[in-house]
């Protein structure tokens, strides 16, 4: 059986091939699609994301898809992933929003704090929004020349200290406090810490090195990044928000699938999502009993007023800054809202 690289065919070829033989390409060749990650293939979102996403659109294609796999930042880093896609360079990545806000501003609306409390709830609503002809499909991934195949929203994040106990917003004052950008990052200096823009396989060196003081991150990924000795305290509630991430391919590489081939990895792309989810939201908690030398706290009383009155905030504060910018933030925080409660 004749495999064809999508990354290799012309797009104009492709379209005659499917419009004259598309019958004769569905049945008799398989198709390889070259996947990027930053992750190693050991970190959890890669063994219940992207191994179950190729493990699933294998047996759904009946071995008629195939991957050429690219993990832990083989070639480019975090920040790149969309970029390699949008180049030809892959035909899809396994792609972190906020890591591009300039692209991808208007995702960070499942990333404020409290637009989710698992991962599953905000996944579900994300899902939707990211879909041809919805709100985030329509807005941002189709105005950028992609689609969005799987897409989740981790649990929401908690402050991860090495040697600072969060009790009120002054403990935050001048901490340094790894941010992934977005909307997080937002809600960091709101709260007077001091966010440092990193990737996760940058945090490790930053921590030991004394660069930063935390993290703003589940507890899930302390462990891959070899963290867990590094971090002695985890503020666990209220989450200051969370992050998404999306496996995006170019709307090029897609139209090179056959119809029935985009069918499975659409299906594929869902399963994952849910798989991805299910997994963070049954682990996050079990990780903190494990991690036992971790302290964690809570904000209570008139101290937790006072950080729902700043994260509340931070959500108008996002909306408008991007619609100062010409991206309709009103709409995105909107769009999230009416989802959700349809959903309910």
């Amino acid at each position: 059986m004749k495999t064809t690289n999508l990354s290799k065919i012309v797009p104009g070829a492709a379209f005659a091939l499917m419009a004259t033989g598309g019958a004769a390409l569905a049945q008799d060749e398989k198709v390889t699609i070259k996947f990027a990650m930053a992750v190693p293939p050991t970190h959890y979102s890669a063994v219940n994301g992207a191994q179950f996403f190729m493990d699933r659109a294998v047996e759904l294609s009946e071995g008629r898809i195939e991957f050429e796999w690219y993990p832990a930042q083989q070639l480019g880093k975090a920040k790149d992933m969309l970029t390699l896609v949008q180049t030809g360079v892959v035909d899809m990545a396994d792609v972190v929003p906020s890591y591009t806000p300039e692209k991808l501003p208007l995702t960070s609306v499942s990333e404020l704090p409290s637009q989710a409390t698992t991962s599953c709830g905000g996944t579900e609503v994300l899902y939707q929004l990211a879909q041809e002809g919805e709100f985030l499909g329509e807005n941002e991934f189709g105005k950028q020349g992609v689609r969005s195949l799987m897409i989740a929203t981790f649990v929401p994040y908690k402050i991860l200290t090495k040697s600072v106990e969060v009790k009120t917003a002054s403990d935050l004052n001048g901490v340094k406090l790894r941010a992934s950008g977005g909307a997080t990052e937002m809600s960091a200096r709101a709260l007077g810490a001091a966010p440092v823009r990193l990737a996760g396989p940058e945090v490790y060196q930053a921590i030991t090195r004394g660069t930063i003081d935390g993290a703003i991150w589940p507890l899930l990924s302390l462990a891959p990044f070899d963290l867990t000795e590094e971090i002695n305290f985890a503020l666990t509630d209220p989450s200051i928000g969370t992050v998404s991430t999306t496996y995006i391919m170019s709307d090029s590489s897609w139209e090179k699938l056959p119809e029935d081939l985009q069918k499975i990895v659409t299906q594929a792309g869902y399963e994952a999502s849910k798989n991805f989810c299910n997994y963070m939201d049954d682990n996050e908690t079990a990780e903190l009993q494990r991690l036992s030398h971790i302290t964690p706290t809570q904000i209570n009383g008139d101290e937790r007023v006072k950080w729902d009155k700043i994260l509340a905030q931070v959500k108008n504060d996002w909306a408008q800054r991007l619609d100062g910018q010409g991206f309709p933030g009103t709409a995105a925080l909107e769009a999230w809202d009416e989802k959700s409660k349809a959903m309910k």
